[in-house]
């Protein structure tokens, strides 16, 4: 979702972004709700060093940066790109073999992650390149995915000592077929609006006389 802000509401200073979002593992002791949330839903990795066949690494690093640096406020960088307070508090989780720190959080809303109790990442957004980013997951189309259903049981007797060749059928395999989640599935069936736009922006072919 993106969401535009009223005026008097909008996040003007640093201060106001630390009040909405964070990119810190809570105190166990002092909020162990928050702890709880952000140590299931909203650490990343671990990846490079830790683990470099994650699903996140290309081309040797991690395409979503990684770990982050540490960094006692928050402040913009020269591209205008949030960034936010990551103190080196010395508080960690384990994931796998991994001891991971505030470096690896992804941005959150407290109230929001222990509300929804799932992965919700909260961003700010101020570029106009955003807009284009959102609304390309609505023209792009549905998810797909590749299936292929294959008998696992034989009639033919192969002799151990003959390898058997698996014939290759490219088309076989690159059945495209449309992935629907039972989520959208309930949503369609109900008919629920897939866009909402207010107020509605129309076009209206009208003209002066003789323009």
């Amino acid at each position: 979702m993106l969401i535009w802000l009223a005026k008097e509401d909008k996040l003007k200073s640093t201060s106001d972004i630390d009040e909405m979002i964070s990119a810190e593992i809570p105190d166990p002791n002092l909020d162990p709700e928050g702890y709880a949330a952000v140590v299931k839903f909203m650490i990343h990795g671990p990846c490079g060093v830790n683990n470099p066949t994650s699903p996140c690494m290309k081309d040797g690093k991690c395409s979503k940066y990684f770990p982050k640096e540490f960094c006692s406020e928050t402040s913009f960088d020269k591209f205008g790109n949030v960034v936010y307070r990551r103190r080196n508090s010395g508080i960690q989780v384990q994931k796998g073999k991994a001891m991971l720190d505030n470096r690896y959080v992804v941005p959150y809303n407290r109230n929001l992650l222990v509300r929804a109790q799932a992965h919700i990442n909260v961003e700010i957004c101020h570029k106009g390149g955003l807009v284009k980013y959102l609304f390309k997951y609505i023209t792009k189309g549905p998810d797909r995915s590749l299936i292929v259903a294959e008998d696992s049981t034989s009639s033919v007797q192969v002799p151990s000592n003959i390898t058997k060749k698996k014939t290759k059928d490219e088309i076989q395999e690159f059945i495209d077929c449309r992935l629907l989640s039972s989520y959208e599935a309930i949503w369609r069936i109900n008919e629920y609006s897939i866009h909402h736009r207010e107020p509605n922006v129309v076009r209206l072919g009208v003209h002066m006389d003789g323009q």
